[in-house]
């Protein structure tokens, strides 16, 4: 097994697991480096263990203690990111490796020369049972390379075929490098064999397209192009001894280089489009891992060791999960975390905020429609719930659901079927669902306004996120965590925490949680200028204590008193705009509006739809 790195410092370097090896991976802006060790594990698998619990350690999203390596595993360690990955298998003849040299081969002569063209267009009549051969070699050739994965098992499949088309001993892989010629493989049907091959003929095959036959001091060769989409990519070598023992023959005529001619281009074209995928491969990863770092979960308090713990148990499973915390908390963070580490990681992960629509709009978004179902409705729309077929479905502020829609999602994870908006005919789809609230989902199911069925359907895995006020030990961490994440992107080089700063941030009981935390420290690295995060640099008032307004020790009543000072704060620093309050307090301006009607605070907020609305 490998870990390829494919991103940050160490981008390009591909790591053989071996027991005993240590990783050191440093970290961007910093003289630290992050270590960890590799152990073997059972049957062949490896396990990483980092050498310092605070390190930045991370195994598809989770920070980690140890973790034993599965292929596709994505780990990040320091700014660096890794992909496991199992090593290329080579499906290698009964061969030997082949040393090789480069270097003039003197006093040989040429016997044969053929054009690419010439050699496969212009082909004299042959014999019926040597067409018969080469035509049963040629398949058998054209079956085995369409099937073989990787550059290497390409040359190790291609050196036994070329043995069988030539009598030779010796096959030797070689392209251009800088014009120059360079050795890609070698093999031997001997042991303990070496080869010299000569570097100008190598490159005249390839420039000139022309494969050319030799003999000389003892032995005989065939050089031929190995052409792929009307080029020639690299050449093959194949080379034998004329002293060999009688009724061995070691003549090579036209026919053997037409056949290698052919079977050597079906190889370079195999081999191009084995490279265009690893390639293509390649990009993938980086893509998803760039969009993966922004979903990271850090902390090592004991709450969120807890909540890593489950999370990995959970993500084994296909069951139903239900995240409950208060908004801000990062239950999306969760669902994804579950969701890399499960068997339905490669499959689509698709969320849903049930908040954010109108109940009819919802409905089509999550069941889609049929054409002409109402009007607009121009085309067939497939629903989340079909996306996410063979992945994740994650609903967030799932409490919000209209009884109607709650019904029909009720049929839909019963049955794992359901019909399209206008539809007739049911659709199957086999997702796991996720779902996420911060409301109170059993005082909610006693007033009626949420399905009791409903709510057993969900309530199969519960997992709670702690408030960043219960887990104060994170702050530092997570500080750092949002430093790094947003300086680049805000013009600034990683800086430190000011130590009254940092005293500010664990008095603060941070309403808005980590959303809240994330939220300041960016418009901290904006305002700021200097190598520390100052008190001059926070947003005004966003940190200020809050006066005692009642001496009620009522959680609900504080909690909505809470609510409703943030809210107009929010309104009072965005100059009375609803999206850009909305924007401030981390929530959907849907949701904001729900929130100040429930709360009674459009005279409050004196938005200019208030206004608009009141008079």
């Amino acid at each position: 097994m490998q870990l390829v790195a494919i991103n940050g410092l160490l981008a390009g370097t591909a790591l053989t697991l071996a027991d005993g090896l240590r990783i050191e991976a440093p970290s961007e802006g910093e003289d630290a480096r992050v270590c960890c060790d590799v152990r073997a594990a059972a049957e062949g698998t490896f396990s990483l263990h980092p050498l310092d619990d605070q390190a930045t350690v991370f195994a598809n999203g989770l920070p980690v203690s140890a973790r034993c390596l599965q292929p596709g595993d994505e780990i990040r360690i320091g700014d660096s990111v890794f992909i496991a990955r199992e090593e290329e298998p080579v499906a290698a003849p009964p061969l030997n490796r082949c040393r090789v040299s480069l270097g003039p081969v003197p006093h040989v002569r040429q016997v044969l020369e053929s054009g690419f063209e010439e050699a496969l267009l212009q082909a004299e009549h042959m014999a019926a049972p040597r067409a018969g051969s080469d035509l049963a070699l040629l398949m058998r050739a054209g079956a085995a390379l369409s099937a073989v994965p990787g550059l290497a098992a390409v040359d190790a499949a291609l050196a036994g075929f070329v043995l069988d088309i030539v009598p030779a001993e010796h096959v030797v892989f070689a392209g251009l490098e800088d014009s120059q010629a360079a050795i890609i493989s070698a093999w031997s049907a001997t042991t303990d064999a070496a080869v010299t091959v000569d570097p100008d003929l190598l490159k005249r095959v390839i420039v000139e397209r022309v494969a050319v036959v030799i003999e000389g001091e003892g032995r005989r060769a065939v050089v031929a192009p190995m052409m792929a989409f009307g080029r020639a990519i690299s050449a093959v070598w194949a080379e034998a001894r004329t002293d060999t023992p009688p009724g061995r023959s070691t003549s090579i005529d036209a026919g053997h280089v037409r056949l290698l001619l052919t079977v050597t281009a079906l190889a370079a074209v195999a081999r191009q489009q084995s490279r265009e995928s690893a390639r293509l491969q390649e990009i993938q990863d980086l893509l998803q891992a760039e969009i993966n770092l922004e979903h990271n979960m850090v902390g090592c308090s004991k709450p969120m060791r807890t909540l890593f713990e489950r999370i990995a148990r959970v993500a084994q499973t296909d069951a139903t999960v239900l995240l409950r915390g208060e908004s801000g908390t990062g239950k999306e963070l969760v669902a994804r975390a579950v969701h890399r580490n499960s068997r339905r990681a490669k499959g689509p992960f698709i969320a849903v905020n049930c908040a954010a629509l109108t109940e009819s709009l919802l409905e089509s978004e999550l069941f889609g429609h049929e054409k002409g179902a109402f009007t607009g409705a121009i085309g067939l729309k497939k629903g989340k719930l079909e996306l996410a077929d063979g992945g994740t479905l994650v609903l967030d502020e799932i409490g919000e659901l209209a009884p109607a829609l709650q019904a029909k999602l009720l049929r839909a994870l019963q049955e794992r079927e359901f019909e399209r908006v206008g539809g007739t005919r049911p659709v199957r789809a086999d997702f796991r669902l996720i779902a996420a609230t911060n409301r109170d989902l059993e005082a909610a199911v006693k007033s009626g306004t949420f399905r009791q069925d409903l709510f057993y359907r969900l309530n199969v895995v519960t997992l709670f996120l702690p408030p960043l006020r219960d887990r104060r030990q994170d702050l530092p961490l997570l500080a750092e965590y949002f430093i790094r994440k947003h300086a680049s992107r805000c013009g600034r080089r990683s800086c430190g925490i000011a130590g009254d700063v940092l005293s500010l941030f664990l008095k603060y009981d941070w309403p808005g949680n980590v959303r809240e935390l994330e939220n300041i420290i960016e418009q901290a690295l904006v305002l700021g200028n200097g190598d520390q995060l100052m008190i001059a640099d926070l947003p005004p008032g966003l940190l200020a204590p809050e006066p005692a307004s009642s001496s009620s020790l009522d959680y609900h009543e504080t909690l909505e008193r809470t609510k409703r000072e943030l809210i107009v704060r929010a309104f009072e620093q965005a100059g009375r705009s609803h999206t850009d309050a909305a924007r401030l307090l981390g929530v959907h301006p849907n949701y904001l509006h729900r929130l100040i009607r429930n709360l009674k605070l459009r005279p409050r907020v004196g938005t200019a739809e208030s206004r608009a609305q009141l008079g």
